[in-house]
């Protein structure tokens, strides 16, 4: 899998939503104050947001490879 994200994280957007891919997402919200990504995830039938890293922040675990900002599919919070 190729880490690299299309858009550099000086570039973020405080709150916007992004398209690209991580082991458990395909859409994303950037939260600037924590400088990481929030989105859903379900685990044994219990759905609630999670935080990930940038790839610039993180190459041991899973990141979100930020790819393009997208329309939301359904609101994420920013905790």
């Amino acid at each position: 899998m190729d880490y690299t994200p299309k858009i550099p994280k000086k570039d973020l957007i405080h709150g916007a939503y992004y398209k690209g891919r991580c082991r458990n997402a395909n859409e994303a919200r950037w939260n600037a104050e924590l400088e990481k990504f929030v989105h859903w995830r379900t685990k044994f039938g219990h759905t609630f947001t999670e935080e990930i890293c940038h790839p610039e922040d993180d190459k041991r675990f899973d990141v979100f490879v930020v790819e393009a900002v997208c329309e939301p599919t359904k609101e994420i919070p920013l905790k």
